[in-house]
């Protein structure tokens, strides 16, 4: 890792070198131009008629290639080895986590990631990312995640809180892979359907750069609120539904029209016979 980052670095390094020397020599060559003589002024004011239209025609691309040189060179909002998701700033982030790629290398036009699920290797513009919301899972500590429970009705509300006791010395007994358990509330009541939902919040020692941890420490959890749900008797079962066996309009439209079609059959075969 230590390898890859001076790596990177020198190549960020290397290409904004380049960008300077540019303008260097560009005011350079003014002054040259002035030493002798010679009216610089004069001289873009002729390249006008080339240098308008081309304006228009790169003028988007120098928008977003600028804008990656401030994300890269001024936000730095990830850097190698970084977990980081991709969405549009005015929706909401999941819940339970967004989808994650790992930053193998940035430059100062691109990013090139790799998925963290599928190991697919993808490559970003850095303009285009210069608008959406980056979210940095090694800068986002002690990560937040819920578990959604369903019980019954007609369980009383003595057997939730007993319940509630019995998560949170689960969570207290481990205190290298849980900080807290935040909440547990009830956040829908559906008394049509039987059931009322509750949701579990804990945070995480860890961050949501180690993912894995957290899903496994996630699915001990979930497992455990499943077995004591059963043993006091409080899991949701769903009733079964029952079905309506009613004879279908098309179902008769079909079986009139195959009546009809026999009965010319027969007319015919009739027909034949006599």
């Amino acid at each position: 890792m230590f390898r890859v980052i001076t790596s990177n670095g020198f190549q960020i390094d290397d290409a904004f070198e380049k960008i300077l020397n540019v303008v260097f020599f560009f005011i350079l060559s003014l002054f040259v131009l002035f030493g002798f003589g010679v009216d610089p002024i004069g001289i873009f004011t002729g390249l006008t008629g080339l240098l308008l239209p081309l304006s228009f025609l790169f003028s988007a691309a120098s928008s977003k290639y600028f804008e990656g040189l401030l994300l890269v060179l001024l936000r730095q909002p990830y850097d190698i080895g970084d977990r980081i998701a991709l969405s549009h700033p005015m929706n909401d982030t999941n819940l339970d986590g967004s989808t994650t790629w790992f930053v193998e290398n940035i430059t100062l036009f691109t990013t090139t990631v790799r998925n963290a699920a599928t190991n697919e290797v993808g490559t970003y513009a850095n303009g285009s990312l210069a608008s959406l919301r980056i979210i940095n899972a090694a800068r986002s500590s002690n990560a937040m995640v819920t578990v959604k429970l369903k019980f019954g009705v007609d369980v009383p509300y003595e057997k939730v809180k007993v319940f509630h006791t019995v998560v949170e010395e689960f969570i207290k007994a481990r205190p290298r892979e849980w900080l807290n358990l935040l909440g547990f509330r009830a956040t829908a009541i559906e008394a049509d359907l039987g059931y009322i939902q509750y949701i579990i919040c804990l945070q995480h020692v860890e961050s949501w750069q180690n993912l894995g941890i957290i899903k496994e420490s996630l699915a001990d959890v979930s497992s455990f609120c499943l077995e004591v749900s059963k043993k006091m008797e409080m899991r949701f079962i769903n009733p079964p539904v029952s079905l309506r066996l009613e004879e279908n309009s098309n179902i008769e439209g079909r079986t009139r029209s195959s009546s009809i079609v026999d009965g010319e059959m027969q007319k015919i075969s009739r027909m034949f016979g006599e």
